[in-house]
């Protein structure tokens, strides 16, 4: 379920500040007593209605640090194979790292050229993923 649009949270707010009960300004916009309550409890400590972020899951240390890594990497030793990647990361800067997330790590990393940024129906490939027939 996405967040109510700013606008709206804006006028919810303006709409109790203006002196409509929660109740009435609830059955106004559509939206729950305890919405309204929320919204406003939210502007008087934070000063804005804005929603806050949504991280579901550990922060990805590991992945950070394997994609800091891999340019270097791939300019020494660019047909190595998954497993002599991970040995290597291994080697130089500790902690075991699965092929899995080597992989993802090497598919992530942004295009060098710009051509291959496109797919040939001008959308945007995802980055990492070279044109079929330049590897």
């Amino acid at each position: 379920m996405r967040a109510y649009s700013m606008d709206l949270r804006e006028r919810v707010v303006a709409a109790v500040d203006a002196g409509m009960r929660p109740g009435e300004a609830a059955a106004r916009f559509d939206v729950s007593v305890r919405t309204v309550e929320r919204y406003v409890a939210r502007r008087r400590v934070t000063g804005s209605v804005a929603p806050t972020v949504q991280r579901h899951g550990s922060v990805p240390e590991k992945r950070d640090r394997v994609q800091a890594w891999l340019p270097a990497r791939l300019q020494q030793a660019a047909d190595a194979t998954l497993a002599e990647h991970a040995a290597a990361f291994t080697a130089e800067v500790g902690g075991a790292v699965s092929l899995a997330t080597m992989s993802r790590a090497i598919a992530t990393l942004p295009a060098d050229d710009p051509a291959q940024a496109l797919t040939a129906r001008g959308r945007r490939r995802r980055p990492g993923r070279p044109l079929k027939g330049k590897v």
